[in-house]
C-alpha cells in the first residue's frame, strides 16, 4: 500500500485516520466521519452528525486529520454513500454494509484497509483498541449469519453463546469504551436481571470513567442492595448484647469455679486460707489457732493442692 502524504506528520503526534479502500463504481468517492454521542444512536444518521470527510483518490487512498477531536476517547463512525444516494445514508447488514464504528481521540493514528465488499472485511493495521472493535463486529456478524440459517431454538442457543463471549471480552478488555461496546453488542439489557452481580462489578471496575457513555450505562444497572440503617443498629445491638453476655458468663464461670474449689477445703483449711489471705505467717497462724507449725504447713500444702496454687502471692490474688 502507498501511504498518504500526511503519514509522516501523523508519526509526530497529529491524529489521523487513513488507509486504502477498494471501491467499485457503485460508490461515491468520499468517506465521512461522524460522531456518535450515544450508543443508542449508533444507527442514527443525519448530516449534522458528520464532522469530517475526505476524498478517496483513484488508488482508493484517503486521509482524515482528526487533531480537532477532543483528548478523551469517543465513538465515531466511518461511512461511504452509494452513488446517487444521500451522503447521510447508511446500510445496515450484508456485504454492502457501508459503515463501521471506531474509538478515537485527537491523537489516534488509525490505518484501515478493506479486502472485499465495502466494510464487510476491514483490517485495522494500527491502533490496538480498534482491532478489538473489529473482533467484536466480526462476532456480531457471525451471530447474524448463524441466525439467518438456523432454527429458532438453535439460533437462540448460538446467540446466547456469542453474547457470553462478548461479555468475556468486556470483562477482560483494557480499553474502557471498547469494553462498553462489547457489552452493548451483547444486548446486555436483557441479561441484567440474570447476571446483576457481573454488571455491578463491571461498573465498579470502571468507576473512574466519567464519559457520558458510562453515565448512561450506570443509570441502567441496579445498585447493590444495602442494609437499611435501622437494620445496622439492630445488628450492632445484637453483637453488643452477645459480647456483654459472653463477658458476664466468663466472670460468672470464673467465680463459680473458685467457689467450687473453696468448698473442697475443710473447715480448718478455710480458717487457715483466710489467715493466709490476710498475710499471716505460719508462726502467726500457729499461735492464733493454737496448733503446731508442722500442722499449719501440712494444711497449707493441702490448700495449695486443692486450689491449684503455687505460692502465697497466688493465695493473695485468689478471688472467691
Amino acid at each position: 500500500m502507498t501511504f498518504p502524504s500526511g503519514y509522516a506528520q501523523s508519526q509526530n503526534g497529529s491524529g489521523q485516520i487513513f488507509g486504502q479502500l477498494h471501491l467499485d463504481s457503485t460508490w461515491n468517492k468520499t468517506i465521512y466521519l461522524s460522531h456518535i454521542p450515544d450508543l443508542k444512536k449508533m444507527y442514527t444518521m443525519s448530516r449534522s452528525m458528520i464532522i469530517a470527510e475526505s476524498k478517496v483518490d483513484s488508488a482508493g487512498i484517503f486521509e482524515i486529520d482528526i487533531d480537532f477531536l477532543p483528548e478523551d476517547n469517543n465513538f465515531y463512525r466511518l461511512h461511504i454513500a452509494k452513488r446517487n444516494s444521500a451522503e447521510a445514508s447508511i446500510i445496515i447488514g450484508g456485504e454492502a454494509e457501508n459503515h463501521f464504528f471506531l474509538v478515537a481521540n485527537k491523537n489516534t493514528v488509525l490505518e484501515i484497509e478493506n479486502r472485499q465488499g465495502i466494510f464487510s472485511d476491514v483490517s485495522v493495521i494500527q491502533d490496538d483498541k480498534n482491532k478489538v472493535m473489529r473482533e467484536i463486529d466480526n462476532i456480531v456478524k457471525l451471530i447474524d449469519s448463524t441466525n439467518y440459517h438456523s432454527s429458532k431454538v438453535k439460533s437462540d442457543f448460538v446467540e446466547r453463546a456469542f453474547n457470553e463471549q462478548l461479555r468475556q471480552i468486556a470483562d477482560t478488555c483494557k480499553f474502557p469504551l471498547v469494553s462498553l461496546y462489547a457489552l452493548h453488542k451483547s444486548q446486555y439489557e436483557s441479561d441484567i436481571k440474570t447476571n446483576e452481580e457481573f454488571y455491578q462489578d463491571f461498573v465498579n471496575k470502571w468507576h473512574e470513567e466519567t464519559s457520558p457513555y458510562f453515565e448512561v450505562f450506570r443509570s441502567k444497572i441496579p445498585k447493590p442492595k444495602s442494609v437499611p440503617s435501622s437494620s445496622l443498629y439492630y445488628l450492632f445491638g445484637l453483637l453488643m448484647a452477645f459480647a456483654l453476655g459472653y463477658f458476664l458468663r466468663q466472670l460468672t464461670s470464673g467465680k463459680t469455679k473458685n467457689e467450687k474449689l473453696l468448698q473442697t477445703l475443710s473447715l480448718q483449711e478455710r480458717r487457715i486460707f483466710e489467715l493466709l489471705q490476710k498475710g499471716k505467717s505460719n508462726k502467726e497462724i500457729s499461735d492464733e489457732l493454737n496448733v503446731g507449725i508442722s500442722t499449719v504447713k501440712s494444711h497449707v500444702s493441702s490448700i495449695y493442692s486443692k486450689l491449684n496454687l503455687k505460692s502465697r502471692k497466688e493465695v493473695l490474688n485468689f478471688k472467691s
